[in-house]
């Protein structure tokens, strides 16, 4: 029976994630993978931790290197040691993704081998942040005005990638968050079903986040606009 990976990179994270991948254990879930991105030292101990997990498989980066090398890392990886494997459910290492939530996207992954899966958020709930509000709806309306979809969170990392896409995955650019609006262009240029799942929307007060909005923002806008214009280029 197929079962199918958690992917987790992590920079500095807190020691939350011991306990998230506790839940995960509890939960059913029998793989998870472990990106270290170059955290440093002072995080030895807690990952050290995640080594002994029976259910975990640990990897780290020397030099912190960006949540898309990560992920990169992860594919690779999978590829060549999972044999039994329906993909991969992409997870932030900061706790905002119910595990309800991954576990529901994994078991449709099994099932549905045909495109790729993302959890939606609500960004109309009272807790969400008013600049993730803004950056969430402007780059949806954006990518539905280049490409034709309407995809309400673009910057979720809760998503479903089929075994069969992982290594196109990995030939995609993008080092860093940019890498996951990546995804979504390759999906949408290609007519691959990109499947939302309404998840549970979690910001909590003490999340620790490593994303840029001004700069991070930047950088996607400018991977949206260079892939219309490569579409373009190639339907001429």
């Amino acid at each position: 029976m197929k079962t199918y990976t958690v992917v987790i990179p992590a920079y500095r994270p807190t020691d939350d994630l011991l306990r998230y991948i506790e839940k995960l254990k509890q939960g059913g879930v029998s793989s998870v993978f472990v990106i270290n991105d170059g955290s440093g030292h002072a995080f030895d101990g807690l990952f050290n931790q995640i080594k002994k997990d029976p259910i975990c498989t640990y990897v780290e980066h020397e030099m912190n290197q960006g949540k898309g090398a990560a992920l990169k890392t992860a594919f690779r990886y999978i590829l060549k040691a999972e044999k039994n494997t329906s993909g991969v459910v992409t997870v932030d290492a900061d706790g905002q993704h119910a595990v309800k939530d991954v576990i529901r996207i994994g078991e449709l992954l099994k099932r549905k081998q045909d495109g790729i899966i993302i959890g939606m958020r609500d960004f109309k709930t009272n807790n969400v942040p008013l600049n993730s509000f803004i950056g969430n709806t402007v780059t949806s309306r954006f990518f539905q005005m280049l490409f034709g979809f309407l995809i309400r969170d673009t910057q979720t990392g809760l998503r479903g990638i089929p075994v069969n896409e992982l290594e196109r995955m990995i030939e995609l650019r993008g080092d860093r968050y940019e890498y996951e609006m990546n995804m979504l262009i390759h999906a949408a240029r290609r007519g691959i079903p990109i499947r939302g799942v309404e998840i549970e929307t979690i910001y909590t007060e003490h999340r620790v986040s490593y994303y840029n909005s001004f700069v991070d923002s930047i950088k996607i806008f400018l991977q949206m606009i260079k892939g219309y214009f490569k579409e373009f280029k190639e339907k001429k």
